[in-house]
């Protein structure tokens, strides 16, 4: 993501279908209710507080606070129908805050959580000083739900998806076992409100118009059906060993979180029971006539379910298998089409050619990434500072007269003489909200190399740059020429020598790349809005109409791009590509299969080609792919195979910004940005101290369960980019905060990944404040010091510690805002304990696993204390501690 899109909300929702964060709907009602909301911002420098909801159809700037009596509590007093409504806080215009305080909550889809009112018609206060009364939970809080369809025609697949399983096709398939034509899937669910659809396919969406209880809009000009889970639904009770084993939501779909070749013929087998159900589960297989039972250990939980893992290695050729659960003295079968008393028949069979192996790359694992915006990092050579003489800048170096910018159609692109002047970013003014994307700063490759040093002492292993194409913007996502480093970073055989030359260091590359869209700038753009059907390349985009607008590109009035052809959400600046030539751009994104698509065979080419040259010509070890949900999914199984077969080991990583499982898996991605599953959990958690230690494990161990294992461990885990607030901003400046998110990030499952200039306390709000020149002064400035010695002394600890980096994951406390686990593998063992509390804690360990006595040195610190039985550790508030553990004998 590249652009400013006005809250974080409407961009996830197109990200994953269908996944707004609208998770209500208000109930018809005859009178209106008095609602106070009030927020009072834990950060500082806000500017605005908002509140959106069901009501205003969650848009983040309709019903905005304020805080007239400047004492700090933003309000607002509207009317309301009574019924149910759901809700959030927006400071600053994208900062999405659950009122903590609410009566109840509902899943937002993303992970959190939206807050929940229910309106009478007594006037209510919500939010800080809130009147609402919490409600008493549930005493079981499962219930059984059973989703009922009945499609058209004859479908091969159906699948239910919504908020409950991250929106995910096929993870909860219906069936039709009658025959009868109606569709079926029981799932147990929280009290609460859910979106959901039906799936026919992989790709048509259907609303449930007879079973909902309201709707809510989609995102894309249709409705998501809301159900209420309440007490109409009956209550379920699990218990250990009484002989009784839940069968509802038990399935194997050989999926490849669930069937995972980690190469070598060593294969992880998962499968899951509901918590606190059963007593074990065995992975039952038979091999030349032999049966053989490997016992499944308890790996990971969510809210309903443990899930069992088992790996084995596996011989040549066909292996049936099947799960045996056991609880008491039963014992069942989890076979295609569901439990069974025995075992001899609807085995699963494996097989090394059905399921291919997935090997990601060592060296991610390993690393710890550095994030660059290459314009801001640093000015290496001010000779090749943009001079605006290409031929897309004409026209747009100079203001307007009256010297404001019409940003609709007029631009302004300059250079800022002094590297640390920031303010125009925010301040500008030319611009009607004070934003500049178009301000330069001069920041370049050979800046980048005469800073090799310092990276390396940072313990930086990994660079992963920006886009570095030439392209007429600062971001240069609007690529327009994907085979040519931009001229003001570097000449092309000036960043092959950066290459060699950091590689000597022992530091990666990896490139960013986008193909949903070039540049309006790009060379085959421009032959093609000037030649139209004659041009050799107007098929490599959609017109809608053409000639454009007289002066194009300098049209001299408001225009409406998106009208003469397909471009990114409507920016007239990234025309999108056109990969099928069978059907519309909004419809080709979908397609699996590339026999089902009309390829564009010269584009595709052109594509996989100008990626073969950055990956094996330069060397690069591997690419970020910009937006890749917006592309034909066909596309990126046809660029895995090149990109693998150039270099073996080659990385590659999307930007998607939830549950991306069905992305991460052999012969598409190695990894994602971990948004959904680290990023937003640490920033609430860690970040806010909101929420809670058992709800951020939560968050973590669905991350750990979407993807294979292998997988897991190469996710690029951040805390903020070049898209988000600055995490120490967000937090209101708490540099406590931020060392603990680091502390985190650097001994949890994945890499590590830090956005140039976190480790000295840079600090930006919404893009494109997030993105100010990096602060070169910082060593006389003590408190960055300090903030970088940490960092640096975190990234020493993870290199020099294989457990920290590959080693086993456990949780072992989630009390209140306290939070502790286990790195553990190779001879070493680690406890972390984390407090994101305001108040000094102690944590309770159980040293039984250890045979009950140990030396626990703290690593940060550099002293030891013993700690036996159930040990006390004290943890001062906002702040975490990393003991390295011996056994005593």
């Amino acid at each position: 993501m590249h652009r400013t899109i006005t809250s974080f909300a409407p961009r996830a929702a197109r990200v994953f279908a269908f996944a707004a964060l609208a998770v209500g709907a208000l109930a018809p009602a005859a009178w209106a209710t008095q609602v106070t909301f009030r927020y009072q911002p834990v950060i500082g420098g806000v500017q605005s507080v908002s509140v959106a909801g069901t009501f205003n159809g969650w848009n983040a700037t309709d019903t905005p606070l304020a805080d007239a009596d400047k004492d700090g509590v933003w309000e607002k007093v509207i009317d309301l129908p009574a019924g149910r409504i759901e809700y959030k806080f927006v400071v600053n215009g994208d900062q999405w805050m659950t009122d903590e305080g609410a009566a109840e909550f509902s899943p937002d889809g993303f992970g959190g959580q939206n807050s929940v009112l229910v309106l009478g018609n007594d006037p209510v206060v919500v939010g800080t000083g809130s009147t609402v009364k919490k409600i008493e939970a549930p005493k079981f809080g499962l219930r059984r739900v059973t989703f009922k369809f009945r499609p058209e025609g004859e479908p091969q697949k159906v699948s239910l998806a919504g908020t409950f399983n991250d929106w995910t096709v096929g993870k909860t398939p219906m069936a039709d076992p009658d025959g009868d034509g109606e569709y079926a899937a029981t799932v147990l669910l929280a009290p609460g409100s859910y979106q959901y659809k039906f799936v026919v396919g992989d790709n048509t969406w259907i609303q449930d118009t007879k079973g909902q209880d309201a709707d809510t809009d989609d995102g894309y000009g249709g409705k998501n059906s809301i159900l209420n889970v309440d007490d109409r639904f009956p209550s379920i009770s699990v218990k250990r060993g009484d002989g009784q084993i839940y069968p509802d939501g038990l399935q194997h779909a050989q999926g490849a979180n669930e069937i995972n070749n980690r190469g070598g013929g060593k294969v992880e087998f998962t499968t899951r029971a509901h918590l606190d159900d059963i007593d074990g589960v065995d992975l039952v297989t038979w091999s030349a006539g032999r049966e053989a039972m490997t016992p499944m250990h308890p790996v990971n939980r969510d809210k309903i379910f443990q899930y069992y893992r088992a790996d084995l290695t596996m011989p040549p050729g066909e292996t049936p298998y099947l799960f045996r659960y056991r609880d008491g003295a039963k014992s069942l079968y989890l076979a295609a089409g569901g439990l069974r008393a025995a075992p001899d028949s609807g085995r699963f069979v494996y097989s090394a050619a059905r399921f291919p192996e997935f090997i990601t790359p060592d060296w991610v694992k390993n690393g710890v990434i550095y994030q660059i915006f290459p314009d801001r990092f640093r000015n290496g050579n001010p000779s090749n500072d943009p001079d605006f003489k290409e031929w897309y800048y004409q026209g747009k170096t100079a203001l307007p007269a009256g010297g404001s910018l019409n940003t609709d159609f007029q631009e302004y692109y300059h250079l800022v003489k002094d590297w640390n002047d920031y303010q125009g970013l925010t301040h500008s003014p030319w611009t009607k909200d004070g934003r500049d994307w178009m301000a330069f700063y001069g920041g370049d490759i050979e800046g980048v190399r005469q800073k090799l040093d310092y990276l390396q002492d940072l313990g930086v292993t990994i660079l992963y740059f920006n886009p570095l194409f030439q392209a007429k913007s600062t971001h240069k996502y609007d690529a327009a020429d994907y085979r040519k480093i931009d001229p003001h970073f570097a000449s092309n055989e000036e960043f092959i020598a950066f290459v060699k030359e950091a590689k000597t260091r022992g530091i990666r590359i990896i490139l960013d790349i986008v193909y949903n869209h070039s540049g309006n700038s790009n060379w085959a753009f421009k032959d093609a809005a000037e030649k139209g059907t004659k041009s050799s390349y107007y098929q490599w985009y959609e017109f809608k109409k053409w000639p454009l607008p007289d002066g194009w590109p300098n049209v001299g009035h408001a225009w409406k791009p998106a009208d003469y052809y397909y471009c990114w959400w409507g920016f007239g600046d990234l025309p999108d590509f056109n990969f099928d030539l069978s059907r519309k751009n909004d419809a080709e994104n979908a397609i699996k299969d590339i026999t089902q698509a009309q390829v564009n065979v010269p584009l595709v080419d052109y594509l996989l080609e100008t990626t073969e040259y950055w990956i094996k010509t330069v060397d690069a070890d591997g690419v970020r792919l910009d937006v890749p949900n917006e592309v034909p999914y066909w596309f990126w199984k046809v660029f895995n195979e090149r990109v693998k077969k150039a270099k073996p080991d080659a990385y590659i990583v999307g930007e998607l910004w939830g549950n991306a499982s069905d992305y991460v898996r052999p012969g598409v991605y190695d990894a994602v940005m971990n948004y959904a599953f680290f990023r937003d959990p640490v920033q609430r958690f860690l970040g806010m101290g909101q929420g809670s230690a058992a709800e951020f494990d939560a968050s973590l161990a669905t991350g750990r369960l979407a993807y294979p294992s292998q997988a897991v461990e190469v996710q690029m885990n951040l805390i903020d980019s070049h898209d988000t607030v600055r995490f120490l901003t967000q937090v209101g400046g708490n540099a406590n905060r931020l060392k603990l998110a680091a502390m985190f990030a650097m001994t949890y499952v994945g890499a590590p990944t830090i956005y140039y200039g976190d480790e000295i306390g840079m600090e930006g709000g919404k893009d494109p404040d997030c993105r100010r020149p990096f602060v070169w002064s910082w060593e006389k400035e003590p408190a960055r010091v300090a903030l970088h010695d940490y960092y640096r002394s975190l990234t020493k600890l993870r290199h020099a510690h294989p457990a920290l980096r590959t080693g086993n994951f456990t949780t072992l406390s989630t009390a209140g805002l306290t939070y502790a686990y286990r790195r553990s593998g190779g001879g070493e063992d680690f406890v972390v304990v984390l407090n994101a509390g305001k108040q000094d804690a102690t944590v309770t360990i159980d040293t039984a696993p250890w045979g009950g006595k140990v030396d626990a040195a703290d690593m940060l610190a550099g002293k030891s204390e013993p700690w036996s039985g159930a040990a006390q550790v004290g943890v001062p508030a906002e702040t975490g501690r990393i003991f390295q553990l011996t056994r005593k004998r």
